[in-house]
């Protein structure tokens, strides 16, 4: 699967910004899904706060600070005859950029390993109480073995 640009997201990130704003201040996230080579955006409730309240040692952030995603949503898609092609989350007033949470969580918690999502991209966000005012998009790189951006 090729990677995705920028470009090729244009014309979906009003819905994402829009997505964000409302779930600003806390991160918001959904999917970016292609079925018969269109691509379409799956916004996400963001169940960070919810996993926080029933195991804060676990889950020691909130949703301001972190997100988490039904994985019950991948196999809907797959179900759908779709692809998961990208995730996308906010980080709201922190600006786009993919940290070593999202990195981390990329690799499976293992900082030495290789994407659980093979071939899905990450698209972060910048959310402001002002809109959003920037997006990064960000692919594995099996050369460098690392995230790179787009």
């Amino acid at each position: 699967m090729s990677r995705l640009s920028l470009e090729q997201l244009q014309p979906l990130m009003k819905e994402m910004n829009d997505w964000c704003m409302a779930g600003y201040p806390n991160e918001a996230c959904g999917l970016v899904v292609e079925t018969d080579g269109v691509l379409s955006v799956l916004c996400l409730p963001n169940l960070q706060d919810r996993l926080h309240a029933l195991d804060p040692e676990r889950y020691p952030r909130t949703a301001t600070t972190a997100y988490n995603l039904d994985p019950r949503a991948f196999m809907k898609v797959e179900a759908a005859g779709g692809s998961v092609r990208a995730i996308f989350h906010s980080h709201p007033d922190r600006g786009a950029y993919f940290s070593d949470e999202d990195v981390l969580s990329a690799l499976g918690g293992d900082p030495t390993g290789e994407p659980i999502l093979p071939g899905v991209d990450y698209l972060v966000i910048s959310a402001r109480a002002s809109g959003c005012d920037d997006a990064k998009l960000f692919s594995w790189s099996s050369g460098l073995g690392a995230f790179e951006e787009a």
